[in-house]
């Protein structure tokens, strides 16, 4: 059994391609383990970075409801 590790582009067909150039005319198992990646862009900003972002003044926050008694915790 070998392991192969890669990065790679799923087109919007779907499609996954994955070449295996040592081996032709041959039935193979495979399993595959995928995990999504995030865009660089958005990896590791600290949420400070985003502190006074908006200088719009029409954004407001909009007036929330009262918030319900709850049962303390033990």
């Amino acid at each position: 059994m070998h392991s192969i590790t890669l990065k790679s582009h799923i087109g919007s067909d779907g499609l996954l391609q994955v070449h295996l150039p040592d081996m032709k005319d041959t039935d193979v198992e495979v399993v595959i383990v995928y995990q999504t990646s995030l865009p660089k862009a958005t990896e590791a900003v600290p949420l400070a970075e985003f502190y006074g972002c908006i200088q719009d003044d029409s954004f407001i926050r909009q007036p929330q409801n009262e918030q319900s008694e709850r049962e303390p915790l033990a």
